[in-house]
């Protein structure tokens, strides 16, 4: 190799080693910048969190609901077999009713001792067990007083009692709802699986006891169902044995004591968990209330009817007490159950009060003094929107006002009756206070409209029958009178839809003026006639459009500012 060539071969190995060396300062001299670290997984949300809880609760909660089932249809199976025990004697007679009734009682003691020994395994789930042993021992005591008379009446219901007392002292060991849910019903239907409940007197004692101790069990269980549940079934099962037993005054008496039992309560329940009905809850005691006091107010009513609307109020006066206590508890709540106690008032009222107390004579007063205190308080009928809680009061009071104004019409045209037409003339100026104090706010915008037409049909029916003796002229004439002073009456007060409202009595006074009373009457007076009518329609027409007039200067005013805006 000449020497040449090994020199450049020796200057390009300096070379490469100067860029390594070079490269390998710089590496070196950079600050050594560490991994990033791993982008965290997002928060879960509680929307995510709840879809995964249900996700894989799903089968579990699939899994309990069908052991549920099992286990009710599993109690209403020991329940029926315990039923059919007590009855075997009747078929076939191999075992003495003391023997019978035994049987029972242990069958009902194993389910409650079974349903213990399981409660460590599934509360939930044993708790249906002691329910049905509670069933099976109401019917054993109902069984041994009324199928087999081996105890008297005042032992059968300490007995029953005793079962009461029980049951809410099993309640503080379970504290599962499914187990008063299933005593309350299988209790209540004891009798009708035995076929007693048509025909005993010892039941409607033995509903009472019933509702008195799940009226108990449902403030500590703090179930509103069960409470609903429980006076369904008192209420109606006692009304059903009333229809058989024929003794109005022990129907009459068990019925009013089952309700106050449930109206107190709720009422405690109310005050024990500080919450009151929802709105929803006390919708679905509304049925009830209603059918108790159909069925009460049927009972006394055969007993003494006197008495019946007496004691009716009392009923409503006792819920509309407890709900202002309730009140008073939740000053700044709307309660819930306001709508329901409000409306169950407002029917009691109407029938008891209005249809049965009032006397006949008194009735058509209630128009006068309903106008007169709409007129002169804040009250409002109208304001009271269709779903707010007075709307069953306003459709009542607004029924009755409906009802008293035809009777008054109609007796107005069917003949001359003094009283009528004095009541009539009454609520005449009832209505025209209404009209004046109210006007256009009574319903909103032209809403007095209903209120003008019903007081101009008035004013003619009565003004009528007040001149009709004296001649149709004076009837004329009356009736034009009226409608001028309406005129007059809206042109101060600048209303328009009052004015024309009034035109339609002007007119037909006038029509019959001319037409039949001016035809008929001899020319003198068919002269006056003329002139007189003529001179009503003339200044008639004269305010009306002085009125239409200031209308329009109203909207012409108005189109400035618009245009600005």
């Amino acid at each position: 190799m000449e020497p040449a060539e090994l020199e450049n071969k020796i200057s390009s190995l300096e070379a490469r080693l100067s860029r390594l060396e070079a490269a390998l300062l710089k590496t070196a001299a950079a600050p050594v910048t560490p991994p990033a670290p791993p982008v965290p997984p997002p928060a879960p949300t509680l929307q995510n969190i709840l879809r995964a809880h249900e996700a894989a609760s799903r089968p579990q909660a699939a899994k309990e609901r069908s052991g549920n089932w099992l286990g009710i249809v599993a109690a209403i199976c020991f329940v029926f077999a315990a039923a059919f025990i007590i009855k075997l004697s009747i078929d076939s007679g191999w075992l003495t009713p003391e023997r019978q009734i035994g049987l029972a009682v242990s069958l009902g003691i194993g389910l409650i001792a079974a349903g213990f020994a399981l409660l460590e395994a599934d509360r939930e789930y044993s708790s249906l067990l002691p329910g049905a042993g509670i069933i099976v021992l109401y019917i054993t005591v109902f069984a041994a007083h009324r199928l087999y008379s081996l105890i008297s009446f005042e032992s059968a219901i300490s007995l029953v009692s005793l079962v009461s007392g029980a049951c809410v002292w099993l309640y503080t060991r379970i504290r599962e709802d499914w187990y008063p849910v299933t005593a309350a019903v299988g209790s209540y239907c004891a009798p009708v699986i035995l076929s007693l409940g048509s025909s005993s007197t010892f039941s409607v004692y033995y509903f009472l006891l019933c509702s008195t101790a799940f009226a108990i069990i449902s403030i500590w269980v703090r179930s509103r169902t069960l409470t609903l549940v429980s006076a369904y079934l008192a209420i109606m099962m006692t009304a059903f044995t009333g229809l058989f037993l024929k003794q109005d005054g022990l129907i009459s008496g068990m019925l009013a004591m089952n309700f106050l039992v449930f109206a107190i309560g709720t009422y405690l329940y109310t005050r024990q968990t500080m919450k009151p009905l929802t709105e929803t809850e006390s919708t679905s005691f509304l049925p009830l209330l209603l059918f108790f006091y159909a069925m009460e107010y049927f009972f006394i009513d055969r007993l003494q009817p006197g008495l019946a609307p007496w004691l009716s109020l009392a009923f409503a006066g006792i819920l509309l007490g407890l709900y202002l206590s309730a009140k008073k508890v939740f000053p700044e709540a709307n309660l819930g159950s306001q709508s329901m106690v409000y409306a169950f008032v407002a029917v009691v009222c109407f029938h008891s009060f209005y249809l049965e107390l009032l006397p006949a004579s008194a009735k058509p007063w209630l128009f006068v003094a309903i106008a007169l205190v709409i007129a002169f308080t804040p009250v409002t009928l109208a304001g009271s929107q269709k779903d707010g809680p007075l709307r069953i009061p306003a459709l009542a009071v607004l029924a009755v006002m409906l009802l008293e104004y035809m009777g008054m019409v109609s007796h107005l045209l069917s003949g001359y009756d003094q009283a009528w037409l004095a009541v009539s003339l009454a609520s005449l100026v009832s209505l025209w206070a209404l009209i004046y104090s109210r006007g256009e706010g009574f319903a909103g915008k032209n809403g007095h409209g209903p209120l003008l037409g019903a007081a101009h049909l008035l004013a003619v029916s009565g003004l009528y029958r007040l001149t009709t003796d004296t001649g149709s002229l004076a009837v004329s004439a009356s009736w034009l009178f009226y409608a001028v002073c309406v005129i007059a009456f809206a042109f101060d007060r600048k209303d328009e839809v009052m004015a024309k409202s009034a035109m339609l009595v002007l007119g037909f006074a006038a029509g019959k003026a001319l037409l039949y009373d001016a035809a008929s009457a001899p020319t003198t007076v068919r002269i006056l006639c003329l002139l007189l009518t003529g001179a009503a329609l003339y200044g008639s027409g004269f305010l009306i459009r002085k009125i239409s007039g200031w209308k329009n200067e109203g909207k012409g005013r108005e189109e400035p500012i618009g245009a600005k805006s």
